[in-house]
């Protein structure tokens, strides 16, 4: 390659794309204006807040939002907080403020108390202060100006961890009785009311919002919103958001991995000067995040699951689909059979492989239900492609996977 020249590399940055319109619509940062499958904790927190509009200053209300990675808390308290900001100052005239602090950048009382602090009175001199003195700022700046606090602690066990329960009790207590800040703790531990003290404890078992997992149906109905926002029209197939979807599903319900899935599928079918993003797309960038089966798992199969596999992936690959039908398979798997000069299993037996496939976490299995009858589609949880490739080199070889 020439010396220098990289300029050219930025050419076409801010023209139109054949893939992305917006890809910053598939990052974790962006909360769009309607989380689905939210509206119950979205609710939840209204119902619990409005105390705090109803009669401000009277109680310091405090909120466990508790789940999984990628379940939404974060995203629903963005919106919540920008919401419930707007309608204080709007409709109920009061001087409500929000701020987020990450607790895992902010892990000590006297970080969040400096983070606050500084947004709340950005020319205020900290240095040489406790944080009950920061503390004690803070709470006659919010009562001079006559003005109220919702403080948002993501990631709270951080904190928890690094300074102790007393941080919490520092944090919440107002030695005046006054209650000019209200409290929302997002945590994805199950054990984090263990680390409390009782008084905090007892508030928070009556407040908590629990987030679950997203299924594979929620986590399909969040892409597709976000995919008119993020991508040229008719730039990804339907069987390839079902897909991510699928694959987000298998990895705890993460909403956030499901965007991330497509997101990197789009980059893929860009680099490829492809206009649309298609199954394999997500199954290949699915093995770059979690990897390929290891090839010793491979090597183990018995000969009989090999060649399941190998056809499926097959079948996958020739069809471009995210799933197969069983029947699809068992055709492949017969066409495989006779290839290798093995003696093919009954329906049974291929059937019983399959269910072996998927509890290995090859596979995975979905039962369709339709007017002819139900139907059981079949998915790979890894690149088909490099699932085929892998499999056809060792059989190639001639030696195992073992012929039992």
């Amino acid at each position: 390659m020439d010396e220098g020249g990289y300029e050219r590399f930025f050419e076409d940055i801010g023209y139109s794309r054949k893939v992305f319109k917006d890809e910053a619509v598939l990052f974790p940062d962006y909360v769009p204006s309607y989380l689905p499958h939210r509206d119950a904790q979205m609710k939840q927190l209204v119902d619990y807040f409005r105390v705090a509009l109803e009669s401000p200053g009277r109680v310091s209300q405090k909120v466990l939002c508790s789940g999984k990675v990628g379940v939404g808390k974060t995203a629903v308290t963005k919106l919540f907080s920008s919401l419930f900001e707007k309608e204080a100052n709007a409709r109920f005239k009061l001087k409500f403020r929000s701020i987020s602090v990450d607790c895992r950048k902010e892990r000590t009382l006297y970080s969040v108390l400096q983070t606050v602090a500084t947004y709340i009175d950005p020319y205020q001199p900290f240095k040489g202060f406790s944080a009950r003195d920061i503390h004690k700022m803070i709470l006659d700046h919010l009562e001079g100006e006559n003005s109220y606090l919702l403080l948002i602690l993501d990631e709270v066990d951080y904190l928890l961890d690094a300074s102790g329960p007393d941080a919490i009790y520092e944090l919440t207590r107002d030695e005046r009785g006054g209650s000019r800040i209200n409290f929302i703790f997002i945590s994805r531990s199950p054990m984090l009311m263990a680390k409390l003290d009782e008084s905090t404890k007892s508030t928070l078992l009556h407040n908590h919002v629990l987030f679950s997992p997203y299924t594979a149906e929620e986590l399909k109905d969040i892409l597709v919103q976000r995919v008119p926002q993020a991508f040229q029209r008719g730039a990804v197939d339907d069987e390839a958001i079902e897909q991510a979807a699928a694959l987000g599903a298998s990895a705890g319900g993460d909403a956030r991995f499901a965007l991330e899935l497509l997101w990197r599928a789009g980059k893929r079918a860009e680099a490829d000067g492809r206009e649309k993003v298609v199954p394999e797309d997500v199954r290949v960038v699915f093995g770059d995040i979690e990897g390929l089966p290891n090839e010793d798992e491979l090597v183990m199969l018995p000969i009989h699951l090999a060649l399941s596999l190998l056809a499926i992936a097959r079948a996958l690959v020739s069809t471009g689909k995210e799933r197969v039908t069983t029947g699809e398979a068992e055709r492949t798997y017969l066409a495989a059979c006779e290839e290798y000069g093995v003696e093919p299993r009954a329906h049974t037996a291929f059937w019983e492989g399959i269910q072996s496939l998927r509890e290995l976490g090859f596979l995975s299995t979905e039962v369709n239900v339709e007017k002819k009858g139900r139907t059981t589609l079949i998915g790979m949880n890894y690149s088909a492609i490099g699932v085929k490739k892998a499999l056809e080199s060792i059989l190639s070889k001639g030696g195992n996977p073992r012929s039992i």
